[in-house]
């Protein structure tokens, strides 16, 4: 659970796993235990930068030879030369598309991108409501939306011959990729794009294959829409012994955010996905023993030295003359 707690200096924070129900209490805790730690930390809102358009051939790039890795995830995208150790590209992999104001002009309309892909995308918020994947869970089904952000990715890497793109491509899936979705995916890179050879892979089965060489495992694989149980048999997937939990990242990021909207109904304008998608990815963790973890949480002791404080940026009312 959360608490709210209050300082003289009237800064409104946010607490993990407390036992104080009111400000009476948090005052009374506070003068009379002064040995207690007041740690801050302000919620940093995301600051993205539009992605250039890289120079091509880039080092260590041969054209029509050199191959290009997409890490078609369905929360981040990553892009980027087989020769080279780091990603050009890495941007949100979902698209915008603004609803036309009817009260502008067209001239004032069409100074604005009918598309936002990406790191394009300044505002997440804003535009929440209006986001496209083209994933249902973590399998590719919207193409449309696909060949768009193809688009915007080899016009981002600089990729410019006469319309095709000359290079192979590795592209990662989902573990057991259905058929259908995939000869979808092979028609939209051969035909559209004209790549000369494409190739498949699942990225957690990549890291496996980097960290721990050829062997036997266990690869728990936990994405943004659902979770891998992947078993390794000398050096090879057992594919029907693999199970999938509809589970992932955005289901914790989703529960947080109702958990705090649903508790702080005054702060429900400033609590949003992106504040509750930074405070999962900064202040919390995996329990080893989750019961152990709740009796170690119920003790004040134990609370008062553990407890995170997170405070929500200030936002000062302006009221207008009478």
């Amino acid at each position: 659970s959360l608490f709210i707690s209050v300082y003289p200096v009237l800064l409104f924070t946010f607490a993990l796993k407390t036992r104080l129900n009111s400000f009476q209490q948090a005052f009374a805790v506070l003068y009379e235990n002064p040995s207690i730690t007041m740690s801050l930390f302000a919620i940093q809102d995301l600051k993205v930068r539009p992605d250039i358009v890289h120079e091509y051939p880039g080092p260590g790039v041969t054209p029509g030879a050199t191959a290009i890795v997409i890490d078609n995830g369905s929360y981040h995208c990553r892009a980027g030369w087989a020769s080279q150790e780091e990603p050009l590209l890495c941007f949100k992999n979902v698209l915008a598309k603004p609803r036309k104001d009817r009260n502008k002009k067209d001239a004032e309309a069409a100074a604005v991108p009918t598309v936002q892909i990406g790191n394009d995308i300044v505002n997440i918020e804003a535009v929440r409501f209006q986001l496209r994947t083209q994933f249902d869970r973590n399998v590719v089904t919207h193409l449309h939306v696909q060949e768009q952000i193809l688009d915007y990715l080899f016009e981002r890497m600089g990729v410019d011959a006469d319309g095709s793109v000359p290079h192979p491509v590795l592209l990662t899936e989902c573990v057991t990729n259905p058929n259908y979705s995939r000869m979808l995916m092979a028609e939209l890179m051969f035909e559209c794009y004209g790549i000369p050879g494409l190739s498949y892979g699942v990225d957690s089965l990549f890291s496996y294959g980097l960290n721990s060489g050829v062997g036997s495992g266990l690869v728990v694989s936990c994405g943004y829409h659902a979770t891998h149980v992947i078993p390794i048999l000398n050096g090879r997937m057992v594919p029907d012994k693999v199970r999938r939990i509809n589970l992932g990242g955005f289901n914790m990021i989703n529960f947080m955010f109702r958990l705090l909207q649903l508790k702080y109904p005054v702060h429900v304008n400033a609590i949003t996905l992106s504040r509750a998608e930074a405070m999962i990815h900064s202040y919390c963790s995996f329990a080893y023993d989750y019961m152990e973890s709740l009796k170690d949480w119920a003790l004040l002791e134990y609370y008062d030295q553990n407890v995170t404080k997170i405070q929500l940026p200030y936002n000062q009312t302006v009221t207008a003359p009478v």
